[in-house]
């Protein structure tokens, strides 16, 4: 799931004075982020999974991978997991940063093969690295942008990863 960006001082400054209400709202604005070091950070995330790899045949070895989608995050589309190294595992959204033309939502990239990935329906045919040390990047006929990336945890006393969206 996108998350939400605050909006910056002024940006409220200016949305207030609109609404002609600056003063009566500066006071709230002041005792919310006076307030805002408060919350409770170790509350679990609604945006982030567990699995265990023992459970998914597909990350049993090295360039090993799952496809799969979890509920509503990434926005609900499928997330491809890596097993790029030795207890070393990666995650993108299969989603093509090229965001081609009259393409809504994005077109979704194809399985890894040759530590490399393709987005099969790109006209220019992009294509990243799923390589451990230059993974996300652009190899030929892609766009600038690199692959999307989600941090993923990997607990060796458990054997599951977690992936925070």
């Amino acid at each position: 799931m996108a998350e939400k960006k605050p909006l910056t001082d002024s940006q409220r400054r200016i949305v207030l004075k609109a609404l002609g209400i600056a003063p009566l709202a500066s006071a709230g604005l002041f005792m919310n982020l006076s307030l805002s070091g408060c919350s409770d950070s170790t509350s679990p995330s609604d945006d982030s999974i567990e699995l265990k790899v023992a459970d998914e045949p597909g990350l049993g070895n090295i360039d090993g991978f799952v496809r799969r989608t979890y509920g509503s995050n990434n926005n609900g589309n499928p997330i491809i997991i890596l097993k790029t190294d030795i207890d070393t595992y990666r995650c993108i959204s299969v989603g093509c940063p090229k965001n081609c033309e009259k393409k809504s939502p994005a077109p979704a990239l194809g399985n890894p093969s040759n530590k490399e990935i393709i987005c099969e329906t790109c006209p220019m045919k992009a294509k990243y690295s799923v390589d451990e040390k230059s993974f996300g990047n652009v190899l030929e006929s892609g766009p600038s942008q690199t692959l999307r990336e989600f941090p993923v945890t990997y607990n060796a006393s458990t054997g599951t990863i977690k992936i925070d969206f």
